[in-house]
């Protein structure tokens, strides 16, 4: 039934991309112009980085007000911080919903992937909390120093 000349059929819908296209390029790591999206980038790798520049960029401010709220009241934040949440997550969902910047995280995605397709190199950015309390993170670098001078002057 099999026969070596003959091509096996595709299992993807016309929607998806087949993965024999993803194993040319230079660095063998597939073509750096082709523009199309795999599954998995539409419903994991985009919505990914809207979620993420939408919390960092667009929504920091109600971000940090959740935040601050959160260490107020501790445990009992659930409760007493909904207003906050709730300007919070009604910010995500506004941004996480429009689609002009939808498409410009694509296209952010898009350049990503072009560029680690041509130099076989990634450019992932370090991930860090969203909120962070900037009073705690001075006292944690400073501590750091303190440790890192202990440790320097320690032969002396």
């Amino acid at each position: 039934m099999s026969d070596n000349n003959t091509k096996h059929k595709e299992v993807f819908s016309p929607d998806h991309v087949s993965a024999g296209r993803y194993r040319g390029g230079p660095h063998g790591l597939g073509d750096p112009d082709d523009k199309t999206l795999r599954k998995v980038e539409l419903e994991v790798s985009i919505p990914g980085i809207v979620r993420d520049r939408a919390h960092r960029e667009k929504c920091h401010y109600f971000i940090d007000e959740f935040g601050k709220c959160g260490e107020q009241h501790g445990f009992w934040a659930v409760a007493k911080c909904r207003k906050e949440v709730k300007a919070m997550n009604e910010c995500l969902a506004k941004w996480f919903n429009n689609e002009k910047f939808r498409e410009e995280c694509t296209q952010v995605y898009l350049d990503e992937r072009t560029q680690y397709r041509e130099t076989g190199v990634h450019t992932k950015q370090i991930k860090r909390p969203y909120y962070i309390n900037p009073q705690k993170e001075l006292e944690r670098i400073k501590k750091i120093r303190k440790e890192y001078e202990r440790l320097e002057h320690k032969d002396d």
